[in-house]
């Protein structure tokens, strides 16, 4: 009986817990692999005591002080479970309780219900309990793999529902895809279209297969005329997946770059993997617009029907040319054949130039007309996260570019801070994550980078910080701090920012990344 009280509390224990381990496979994708991958990063004091823990209740159990055990067992389930609602609690991006995370709960708890149930009758069965109490996060991973094959069952009938949907629409689909510059290219896009379609675009980074099939489902309505479906991957087939779905007449390649190399394998793997899209939409005969800037594009794509553009007029189809670039935005004009569209944008950074370009080659394609361009263009404003200028602390100035996690993108936002001068400039960062083998190195002229556009420079995770401080001191950096987490960097921000300030928040990990 004893036995079956304190597997009981084991059992309410682990399902509390649970929630913490839960919430780091959401931020993983739900991918076992990745998940492991952050656990064998992640592997620190907390997972030590969780297996002295184990040791010291199989112990107990096994010596038959079952009344010790029973107290052990609720002081050692008390903890992990305060443990984890206060980690939930104040982690930066929350746990979302969709409906795949309530099946797990309930697969978890019908687990540890049965051995909770079947230690009174017999008291071994309180040491899977105990296992799953200890060793959570493997337990997270046992749920996980159980309802893998239910999960992929479900996730089959809504991209079906969603292919359906589409299809009795009759809606015109554009895929937009790279490693970095779709987002803000896809809500460009949307704003230059909307003046003369009726149009859909994927919300924030809705760029996942079923993160489609729910745009599709939830917000694609009579009359849409186009759907404009961002396109991301972190493997190989991931857009040739999405594109299956959507099957997509136009097609916008907005750069590839060193990106989530840890899954790709190697750059060679990702621009296949864009590529994709390119693949889909010439084999319907449909038009591919093609950032010909890039290096990796522009030799991919010798040979290859489509538009290209960029910022100089020898082998692009639309090109700029007289752009300035200020604090306040962006000026330059845009070439398409005899077209000439002078256009302003109070978008920051030289990159948003290739950005809108791509926007508006798609745009004049699609009969759009050329003051129809400017005008939406005048009236742009960033994409969220995406050095997006906000009012900050002590009429500081805040430039959140939170959502930014790739190298060029990074430097070209500390370019943008670099350009602020006569203020004192602040960077906030992490630095940057998913690059395999080269993730120090970037991370390296990340720092440099900082060094000679920041005046103070706040690195975020003391494991993390490492090759970033080196680099800022290599270039020379003096005001340098190393802060544990980004709510530290928050406090000491208060005590130093004025209306003389200007801050990057550059990317903003989330908590698997933390450290």
């Amino acid at each position: 009986m004893i036995v079956g009280i304190a597997a009981v509390l084991l059992a309410l224990a682990a399902l509390v817990a649970l929630t913490r381990q839960l919430h780091f496979l959401q931020l993983n994708s739900y991918y076992n692999n990745r998940f492991w991958e952050y656990l064998r990063g992640a592997f620190s004091g907390v997972a030590v005591c969780s297996l002295l823990c184990a040791a010291g209740l199989s112990a107990l159990f096994l010596l038959g002080w079952d009344v010790v055990f029973l107290i052990t067992a609720a002081i050692t389930g008390g903890i992990r479970g305060v443990f984890a609602v206060q980690k939930i609690r104040h982690a930066k991006k929350k746990l979302v309780f969709t409906a795949r995370i309530k099946r797990m709960f309930v697969t978890a708890a019908l687990l540890l219900g049965a051995a909770a149930a079947g230690s009174f009758w017999n008291r071994f069965w309180a040491l899977p309990l105990m296992a799953a109490v200890c060793l959570m996060p493997f337990f997270a991973m046992l749920v996980n793999l159980i309802n893998a094959p239910m999960e992929k069952a479900i996730a089959g009938w809504y991209v079906g529902d969603a292919r359906r949907i589409l299809k009795d629409s009759g809606v015109r689909v554009i895929g937009v895809t790279g490693s970095y510059g779709k987002t803000s290219t896809k809500y460009i896009l949307g704003r230059i279209l909307s003046e003369k379609y009726n149009v859909l675009i994927t919300p924030e980074s809705y760029n996942t297969l079923l993160g489609v099939v729910r745009t599709i489902r939830e917000r694609l309505r009579p009359g849409t005329q186009l759907f404009i479906a961002e396109m991301g991957a972190k493997k190989q087939g991931d857009i040739e997946e999405i594109c299956r779905l959507v099957q997509p007449e136009i097609g916008v390649i907005t750069s590839i770059g060193p990106q989530h190399l840890n899954t790709f394998g190697s750059l060679e793997n990702v621009v296949t993997t864009k590529f994709e899209l390119a693949d889909s939409v010439l084999s319907r005969n449909g038009m591919m617009f093609y950032n010909a800037d890039n290096p990796f594009i522009a030799e991919k794509i010798s040979g290859m029907p489509g538009i290209r553009y960029g910022t100089e007029h020898s082998g692009r189809d639309v090109f700029a040319d007289g752009i300035s670039v200020s604090r306040e935005g962006l000026r330059f004009t845009i070439h398409a054949g005899e077209t000439e569209i002078p256009v302003t944008t109070r978008l920051l950074g030289t990159h948003n130039v290739l950005n809108i370009l791509a926007a508006a080659a798609v745009a004049l394609h699609l009969q759009t007309p050329a003051r129809d361009i400017a005008f939406a263009v005048s009236r742009l404003k960033p994409a969220p996260h995406r050095l997006e200028p906000k009012p900050f602390l002590g009429g500081a100035l805040l430039i959140d570019d939170a959502y930014n996690a790739n190298p060029e993108g990074s430097l070209e936002a500390l370019r943008v801070l670099g350009s602020f001068e006569g203020m004192t400039r602040i960077v906030v960062t992490p630095g940057l994550v998913e690059l395999g083998e080269r993730e120090e190195e970037c991370n390296r002229r990340l720092g440099e980078a900082c060094a000679k556009n920041a005046d103070f420079s706040i690195f975020v995770g003391e494991k993390r910080s490492v090759p970033l401080l080196a680099g800022a001191k290599a270039a020379g950096g003096e005001c340098l701090l190393v802060m544990k987490t980004f709510g530290d960097a928050l406090a000491h921000l208060r005590t130093v920012c004025d209306a003389n300030t200007v801050v990057l928040f550059e990317n903003d990990l989330p908590d698997n990344y933390a450290g």
